[in-house]
């Protein structure tokens, strides 16, 4: 076996890649207690694990995160820009051909009036935004593209966050709210698959602004405007996230080769 020694720049492979920075933010027509949902920058980072406080407690599908130092709301008319400082590709072969998600703060309803960890849903929502919003993307902050709006899900939605999943995993888009029906907290993480939640977006979805499709290679800038209802907002943040063998190889810069054999004529 021969050793051999691996840049680390020859590799595409990240992990746990989520927003760095605000660039714009308008809160909209904000009511109610999300009045104070303002601060923006609550939105980078990743999503919330746990919610702090007397009151607080792991964030799972059941418990999402509902502090303002947590969420940042959008209103009617309103809408946040945040920018990634590595880009993010448009990569076809990414699970179910997602490459970014949005977490908010919905939750999933426990119908059968056991909030100490036995519940159970019928799927429905609370705290999800019942209108809608647009999500667009952008190389260069300049020139942005909607995603199709038939393929675009709302933000704020499906799939509540799991703070005891992997935030750069998503969740199988197939799944509806019917699939979630009678299943208790076991259950609903059996189908996530030991993903975080949040809901998924492709960037191959970018139409401009007659309605053709816009073959974008990577943006860095992702753009959600709310048109109706309201969003809050935890993280934005970027799919795939490597397998742990990969990491631990890149981690080291160093990989194991066969050694070809050489046979001479004697």
């Amino acid at each position: 076996m021969a050793l051999i020694s691996v840049s680390l720049f020859s590799l595409s492979v990240r992990a746990g890649s989520f927003a760095d920075a605000v660039v714009g933010y308008d809160p909209g027509s904000l009511s109610g207690s999300a009045v104070s949902f303002t601060n923006a920058t609550v939105a980078l980072g990743e999503p919330s694990r746990v919610t702090p406080g007397p009151f607080g407690g792991p964030v799972d599908p059941f418990n999402p995160a509902y502090l303002d130092t947590q969420l940042v709301g959008i209103g009617p008319g309103g809408s946040v820009i945040v920018r990634f400082n590595s880009p993010i590709l448009n990569n076809p072969n990414n699970p179910y051909g997602l490459d970014f998600m949005i977490y908010g703060n919905s939750g999933l309803v426990i119908t059968n009036g056991d909030f100490s960890g036995g519940g159970i849903t019928d799927g429905s929502l609370f705290g999800n935004n019942t209108g809608s919003t647009r999500v667009s993307v952008s190389a260069d902050n300049i020139n942005y593209f909607a995603l199709n709006p038939s393929r675009a899900p709302v933000v704020d939605g499906l799939y509540p966050t799991d703070g005891n999943g992997d935030f750069a995993r998503a969740v199988n888009p197939a799944l509806g709210n019917v699939d979630f029906s009678g299943k208790d907290l076991a259950e609903i993480r059996a189908l996530y698959a030991g993903s975080g939640g949040g809901t998924g977006f492709d960037i191959s979805w970018a139409q401009d602004s007659a309605g053709q499709d816009v073959n974008l290679s990577a943006i860095s800038f992702i753009r959600v405007d709310v048109l109706s209802g309201k969003s809050e907002i935890d993280a934005f943040a970027v799919v795939p996230e490597p397998s742990v063998w990969a990491l631990a190889l890149i981690g080291t810069g160093i990989f194991w080769v066969r050694r070809p054999r050489i046979i001479t004529q004697r």
